[in-house]
């Protein structure tokens, strides 16, 4: 949602076949939801930037995935933040729309939003 309180479109990933390789929010389980989108760092980089909001926990990890085209080298980088701890307010607010409608079942959101 916006701070105006209409929904957004959100990109969202419904199709269970391709999950894998498909950029947008995607449900993991009932409060569990997560958004993959690829990062172009250089041209030898295939990067994947994930951002996994746990709504059970009020947890936010993010993940960056940096494989070049060899695929023998990696670099992975992880940050867990608490939602308070998030200064965009808004990343949580279209998480949980976003886990919505893909089916899941989070805490409401003014719940969330007090905790956060």
């Amino acid at each position: 949602m916006t701070d105006g309180g209409k929904r957004k479109e959100l990109k969202l990933v419904k199709d269970e076949t391709a999950k894998w390789r498909l950029e947008g929010y995607q449900r993991l389980d009932d409060e569990i939801v997560f958004y993959r989108r690829y990062v172009p760092i250089t041209k030898e980089l295939n990067s994947i930037l994930i951002q996994v909001y746990d709504f059970s926990s009020y947890l936010m990890t993010t993940i960056l995935d940096a494989k070049g085209y060899n695929t023998s080298t990696t670099a992975s980088a992880m940050q867990v933040l608490a939602f308070r701890d998030i200064g965009n307010k808004q990343a949580i607010k279209d998480a949980h729309q976003a886990l919505v409608e893909l089916g899941g079942s989070p805490p409401p959101l003014e719940q969330v939003l007090g905790i956060a």
